[in-house]
């Protein structure tokens, strides 16, 4: 093997710096034309978001709508601990209903003998009424 001597090496650095710079200009080459792909997606992008562009008067609405739904879930969850409470009244009272409705069959049964004995009365008035008007 041949070692490589101080008149060799100038032209093997220039051998190595050709190669770099021809791999430099091949990448380079290939960004190029990859930047050239892009911009003309970007205004086929571009061209395609143009009409897009002018509905955007939506979003100072659609803020607003996203800050009233923020309102509205800071006050449900203040709501909760009342909605637990009112719960819990919606049990109590459904307790105390089935004991008032165990009780109405009882009232309806005095309410119809009490309906039997005004019609009773009534008829009897009535037999004295035109007992009383035939004198």
């Amino acid at each position: 093997m041949r070692r490589l001597t101080s008149p060799a090496l100038p032209g093997i650095m220039l051998v190595i710096v050709i190669i770099w710079a021809l791999i430099a200009v091949i990448f380079l080459t290939g960004i190029l034309a990859t930047a050239n792909r892009i911009e003309s997606r970007v205004n086929v992008i571009n061209s395609a978001l143009t009409p897009t562009a002018h509905k955007l008067t939506v979003l100072p609405i659609l803020n607003n709508v996203a800050s009233n739904a923020n309102q509205i879930r800071d006050t449900a969850t203040n709501l909760s601990p009342t909605i637990g409470r009112i719960g819990a009244s919606a049990a109590s009272i459904d307790e105390s209903l089935k004991s008032v409705n165990n009780t109405v069959p009882s009232i309806n049964k005095s309410a119809k003998e009490i309906n039997s004995s005004v019609s009773k009365i009534h008829n009897n008035v009535t037999s004295i009424a035109s007992t009383l008007g035939g004198q």
